[in-house]
């Protein structure tokens, strides 16, 4: 009797925080922990298989997502989350804003991480190589240049975004972006994901579309994976390192200033933005202020930097 009446009391517990403002965070915490433990099995059981990986990858992002999905509504919450097809006049903002993943987030690797750069550099974790055949060059483009753009965008330009956007625009960029930031299980991958995370999260406010943020992800991250590694080589052995960054940076602020030139005008044109069931209420600085801090510090928040700790520590060992 005690047992089921504790049971009871974790289950309503759980329930709480997931229909809680930090309930996003939860469904983050839980696509962590099933990534984290999916590793652990596919290396023990099935000697690091790609194929099993990827099936590991697709449950850990999907199962959560679906009790989170049911527990928002079902089928009334997805037309909420904008999946509409990127416009033609879209198309700048997709070159500037790749240009400006891919040489941003580069500038960031170089300069925290110079020389230690391995041979796999957009997810330098433990389930992520690369040995140049085709099969494995096959695996990866499926699971990370396609099927976690796809899904990171659902759970972190989607749900997180639509579950904090009315508590101010600010506090949504840096909840998505920072609990993006965890998912790499690396403290070097933690600003060059944010940056990511970040720009992806303005461009779909500038955009009101997240296909638009998941079509640039998969050209970013396909990028990453099979030519990043090409330009940390190169950086290794030029004989004028500084020149090297300074173009990269100055290549970073260039598309900066265009990109947001036209997100600027995006913006404007998108006035009145129809994100969510009613059009987005903004917030004062304050109160969305102390609406980061309550969703960053609560328990499910708190669980993602623990296991994350844990995991980056036990890789390191």
């Amino acid at each position: 009797a005690r047992c089921t009446i504790l049971l009871k009391k974790i289950k309503y517990f759980f329930l709480d925080m997931l229909h809680a403002p930090s309930g996003a965070a939860l469904l983050v915490f839980a696509i962590m922990l099933l990534l984290a433990l999916g590793n652990l099995i596919n290396t023990t059981l099935f000697f690091s298989g790609n194929g099993a990986m990827l099936v590991i990858i697709l449950i850990a992002f999907c199962v959560p997502l679906f009790v989170f999905w049911l527990s928002r509504g079902g089928k009334s919450y997805l037309p909420t989350i904008h999946f509409e097809l990127p416009q033609k006049m879209h198309i700048p903002t997709i070159i500037f804003g790749l240009l400006l993943a891919i040489s941003g987030s580069l500038l960031l690797k170089i300069l925290i991480i110079e020389g230690k750069y391995t041979e796999f550099s957009v997810y330098n974790t433990f389930w992520a190589h690369r040995n140049e055949s085709f099969g494995n060059d096959l695996y990866l483009l499926l699971a990370f240049a396609i099927v976690i753009p796809v899904l990171e965008g659902i759970v972190f330009r989607g749900a997180l975004i639509k579950e904090h956007d009315r508590r101010g625009r600010l506090c949504a960029v840096l909840v998505s972006s920072l609990l993006f930031s965890l998912l790499g299980f690396s403290f070097a991958d933690i600003l060059p994901r944010f940056f990511l995370g970040a720009l992806l999260c303005i461009l779909l406010y500038a955009t009101e579309s997240i296909t638009l943020t998941i079509a640039l992800h998969i050209a970013y991250n396909f990028f990453a994976v099979f030519f990043e590694p090409s330009l940390i080589a190169l950086k290794n052995v030029s004989s004028n390192f500084e020149l090297f960054v300074y173009m990269i940076a100055i290549l970073a602020l260039v598309m900066a200033i265009f990109l947001f030139t036209r997100l600027s005008h995006l913006y404007k044109k998108y006035s009145h933005d129809k994100f969510g069931e009613n059009t987005v209420r903004t917030t004062n600085r304050q109160k969305s202020f102390w609406n980061t801090v309550e969703l960053l510090t609560s328990i499910p928040a708190i669980a993602c930097y623990v296991l994350f700790m844990i995991v980056t520590l036990i890789l390191a060992i």
